[in-house]
C-alpha cells in the first residue's frame, strides 16, 4: 500500500506540473544540469516552430544555433547564453526582438537546492502589445505637451490685451518646469522601456501640477486664501528639487533639518520653490551651485535658496518683487517673484532677497 501511495503521489505531481506548464502564458523550457532540454510546454514548441522529437534531450546549445535566423540581434542572446554557462547561479531577464516584429521578454532562473545546481528554467513571454502601448503613451505625452504649449501661447496672446497685465506670462513661465519633466519622462521611457511606470507617474504628476497652475486663471484679480493642510515641508522641497529640470553643469545641495510638519498650502508652496529654483538655474548660464537650507527657529521655519549666479543690480533689489518681468539672465523673463511674495505672505510669512552682482543671490523665506 505504501508503494502504491508513493506512485500515486508522483503521478499527481506530474499532472500538476503538466497543468501548470500548459496553462502558463509563457513559453517554457527546462534544462538539466548537463544543459539538455528535458521539460517544455506546447507554447515553447509553437513559438519556435519545433516538434517534441526535435526538442527532447537536445542540447540547449544546438537549439540556440537553431533560432539565430529568427532573432533581430542574435549576438545579444548568444552573449547571455555564454554568461549563464559561466555562472550557474545567474538569474535575470532580457528583451529579445524577433525579425517578425514581436518582442519577447526572457526570464532565466537557476534550479538550486542546498547549494547544488540541477539546471535552469527559461521563460519566454510575448510583450509586443505592451511595447505598442508604450508607443501610444509616448505619442500621447507629446501631444499633451503640444496642447499645453498651445494653450499657454493663447494665454500669452490674451494677456497682451488684458488690463490685469502679467498673469498669463507668469503661468507660462511656471509651466516650463512640468512640461520639461514630461519631455524628460518620455525620453527616459524611450531609452529604457522598463521605466515605463516611472515615466507615467512623472507625466501624471506634471499634468496635475500644470492643471493647478491653469486653475489659477479662473480668478486673476486676487490670490485666494491658502488651503492649509498639515504637510511635510521637507517632502515638498525635495520633490521640487528632484523634478526641476536642470542642466548637467548645475548642482543642487540640500540641507534640511528633521523638523518638517507645517500647516501650508502644499501645491502653492511647491510652486514657490519651483519658481525660485528655476530662476536660480537660469541665473547661472555657465553653471554653478544652488544650496537649499531649512531650519526650525521657535515656531517658524527659515528656508534659504542661494545660487552662485550673475546676481541682481543693487538699484533693482528694492522693487524686485513688484517687477514681474525683471530678469537676471541674458535671455528670458524673470517671472514668478510677485507670486512667491503674495503666496508666502498669505501664509503669514515673509520673503527677502540679498544679492551681490557677479557672485550670486540668496532668497530667505
Amino acid at each position: 500500500m505504501h508503494g502504491s501511495s508513493e506512485e500515486g503521489s508522483e503521478k499527481l505531481r506530474s499532472l500538476v506540473l503538466e497543468h501548470e506548464l500548459e496553462s502558463s502564458p509563457s513559453s517554457i523550457c527546462v534544462l538539466d544540469g548537463g544543459g539538455r532540454i528535458v521539460i517544455w510546454n506546447q507554447r515553447f514548441l509553437d513559438l519556435w516552430g519545433l516538434t517534441a522529437q526535435e526538442v527532447e534531450n537536445r542540447p540547449f546549445k544546438a537549439w540556440v544555433q537553431h533560432i539565430q535566423d529568427k532573432l533581430e540581434a542574435p549576438t545579444v542572446f548568444q552573449s547571455l547564453y555564454k554568461t549563464t554557462q559561466g555562472e550557474q547561479e545567474f538569474k535575470g531577464f532580457v528583451e529579445i526582438g524577433l525579425k517578425d516584429g514581436r518582442v519577447l521578454k526572457l526570464d532565466i532562473f537557476p534550479l538550486l537546492k542546498e547549494g547544488e545546481y540541477f539546471g535552469r528554467v527559461y521563460y519566454f513571454t510575448d510583450v509586443t502589445e505592451g511595447r505598442r502601448g508604450e508607443g501610444v503613451m509616448t505619442e500621447y505625452a507629446s501631444e499633451l505637451q503640444r496642447i499645453v504649449a498651445s494653450r499657454t501661447q493663447e494665454l500669452i496672446e490674451a494677456e497682451r490685451l488684458a488690463a490685469s497685465g502679467s498673469l498669463a506670462r507668469e503661468i507660462a513661465h511656471d509651466l516650463r518646469s512640468p512640461l520639461q519633466s514630461i519631455r524628460n519622462a518620455v525620453y527616459m521611457m524611450k531609452r529604457d522601456p522598463n521605466k515605463f511606470s516611472v515615466g507615467l507617474e512623472i507625466i501624471e504628476k506634471s499634468i496635475l501640477r500644470s492643471l493647478e497652475m491653469l486653475e489659477g486663471l479662473r480668478d486673476s484679480s486676487r490670490l485666494d486664501e491658502p488651503r492649509l493642510r498639515k504637510s511635510d515641508l521637507n517632502k515638498i522641497i525635495l520633490e521640487s528639487v528632484e523634478e526641476i529640470p536642470k542642466p548637467s553643469n548645475v548642482s543642487i545641495n540640500v540641507e534640511l533639518d528633521e523638523e518638517a510638519e507645517a500647516w501650508v498650502d502644499g501645491p502653492r508652496m511647491r510652486r514657490v520653490f519651483d519658481n525660485l529654483l528655476l530662476n536660480a538655474i537660469e541665473a547661472m548660464p555657465k553653471g554653478g551651485t544652488i544650496t537649499i537650507t531649512k531650519q526650525r527657529v521657535g515656531n517658524k521655519y527659515i528656508i534659504q535658496i542661494s545660487d552662485t549666479g550673475v546676481g541682481i543690480p543693487e538699484d533693482v533689489l528694492p522693487t524686485l518683487f513688484q517687477r514681474k518681468f525683471y530678469t537676471t539672465k541674458p535671455h528670458g523673463l524673470g517671472l514668478g517673484l510677485s507670486y512667491c511674495k503674495r503666496t508666502v505672505e498669505s501664509h503669514g510669512g515673509s520673503i527677502m532677497v540679498d544679492s551681490v552682482l557677479g557672485k550670486g543671490t540668496v532668497f530667505t523665506i
